[in-house]
């Protein structure tokens, strides 16, 4: 079928999100074909919940790369779309992404908003909102399958910004679409501590993104292109104070987290990255 879409979503002890992801694929307004739940091993029950979810669940290596191109693989579908276990969709993502996507199309960006429960969180939320519309810094998840595979799929030796380099190889077959649709990503009680170790894990792997798309990740990792994004919205800083001093000490830890993380000796991190 030609307009035939599969969801694919991979997971890894995902049992506190994954119903709330799964349901709102189900509940789409033009329902997916194909719901493929691709787990990496995990042990709190997950798989189990995506099976009572409707999902059909295989499994792979713990590895998200791997999991979505094994996702990729398994269906069957004309259309892909993949997100993670910690995100809900709006009831008209996929109807707007058929709706959307037109010949000289190569993907659809779905736009991203940020929720939870701690002030962190919060922050967060903020932070994401001055990223919208900016194309450097969203990353398309909606592709053709035969298109998806020519390229080879996500970079599984990619531990960082392996959205980014997907949506920098995808456009050789055309361009990226955008809907009004979110993505709502399920942060939770986000701390500080647990922001860092995470931008850490991810900056030596970073380096290898870095070397392949030099010219985007100037733009995505450079203070003064990311303060210009901010800047361009100046009532929007000043009518948050607080949330505006949150953002600049959360990007300072943040800056900090990833270069230790570059010059850490990860052992995975330098798996990954070789």
């Amino acid at each position: 079928m030609a307009e035939s879409v599969a969801v694919i979503v991979p997971t890894y002890n995902a049992a506190a999100t994954i119903a709330a992801c799964l349901g709102s694929v189900q509940a789409q307004t033009r329902p997916a074909d194909e719901l493929i739940v691709v787990d990496g091993g995990s042990g709190d029950g997950t798989a189990e919940i995506a099976r009572e979810q409707g999902a059909r669940v295989i499994t792979s290596q713990a590895n998200r790369s791997a999991q979505r191109n094994a996702g990729a693989q398994a269906a069957s579908s004309h259309y892909l779309l993949f997100i993670d276990a910690d995100m809900v969709l709006d009831p008209g993502v996929i109807a707007e992404c058929l709706a959307a996507f037109r010949s000289e199309h190569a993907a659809v960006v779905i736009p991203e908003v940020s929720v939870g429960t701690t002030f962190l969180a919060r922050v967060k939320a903020f932070e994401r909102s001055f990223y919208q519309g900016v194309w450097w810094m969203e990353a398309a998840r909606w592709f053709r399958r035969s298109q998806f595979l020519q390229i080879g799929g996500y970079d599984t030796q990619l531990l960082g910004g392996e959205d980014w380099d997907l949506d920098e190889r995808i456009r050789k077959f055309g361009g990226v679409g955008r809907v009004k649709s979110l993505i709502r990503h399920q942060e939770g009680i986000l701390r500080l501590t647990a922001l860092r170790e995470k931008k850490a894990h991810y900056g030596k792997a970073l380096l290898v993104y870095v070397r392949l798309h030099p010219e985007r990740a100037r733009r995505q990792l450079g203070m003064i292109s990311r303060i210009f994004i901010f800047l361009r919205h100046p009532l929007h800083l000043f009518r948050h104070p607080v949330l505006t001093a949150g953002l600049a000490y959360m990007g300072w830890q943040e800056v900090r987290a990833v270069r230790a993380g570059e010059e850490s000796d990860n052992p995975w991190a330098e798996e990954r990255a070789l």
